[in-house]
């Protein structure tokens, strides 16, 4: 079964959200009405403050509009934050989809206003634990994962048609790729194995139905 990469639930600040929200600021192209007040944004730094309901939109000096807060519920907390940096479309999106306080969900934007990745945490408070990266028709065509929160993922999964192809593991953790799976028809098939650290698989294992180990054998270097 395949899934594609849509937006979060309950309302997701997809461009369809944002792009009417800069007419309704008066920010039509990303600039600002005029005269809005000066305001002390989240990160500390000043900015020109536009409010319009449940909605926030903070521009820099030079007029450009570099984030936006939607507050779908009220309670005085975003749910989902908008970074522009000057940008008529966004680049990140952030959404907390179970309305905790913390950031759930991620999804990063090309100039082209094109998805490119997708990033969801499994803890509350954390960052992105699993990137997913769409293909085409939206269908996960990768996975990243970061349990560690370090910024480099101990395992990659890729998808064909959004089955699972093959696997790359960072088994020591030390940001480099050191096994490499081949899987079909939900059964891993074959490993290549790193064992001497110099970045280049030495052994394959051949393995059978089950997972089961048919065979090994070194690789020439």
């Amino acid at each position: 079964m395949t899934h594609t990469v849509r937006p979060a639930r309950r309302g997701s600040p997809r461009l369809a959200w944002v792009l009417p929200l800069l007419a309704g600021c008066g920010g039509l192209g990303g600039q600002p009405p005029e005269q809005p007040p000066v305001v002390r944004g989240p990160d500390g730094r000043e900015y020109r403050l536009v409010v319009r309901g449940p909605y926030r939109a903070y521009y820099d000096a030079g007029g450009r509009l570099q984030r936006i807060d939607y507050d779908q519920d009220g309670d005085g907390r975003p749910d989902h934050i908008a970074h522009h940096d000057g940008s008529p479309t966004p680049r990140l999106l952030e959404v907390d989809e179970d309305r905790d306080a913390f950031v759930d969900r991620w999804e990063v934007y090309g100039p082209d206003g094109a998805l490119l990745k997708v990033g969801s945490a499994a803890r509350a408070g954390g960052g992105p634990s699993v990137w997913t990266f769409p293909g085409p028709g939206g269908i996960p065509a990768r996975r990243e994962h970061d349990q560690d929160g370090d910024g480099r993922p101990e395992r990659v999964e890729i998808l064909r048609e959004g089955v699972l192809a093959a696997v790359e593991l960072d088994l020591d953790r030390d940001g480099r790729i050191d096994r490499w799976q081949a899987w079909s028809e939900g059964g891993l098939v074959s490993e290549e194995v790193d064992t001497d650290g110099d970045g280049r698989p030495d052994v394959r294992i051949r393995h059978g139905r089950g997972g089961a180990t048919e065979g090994a054998e070194r690789l020439r270097q």
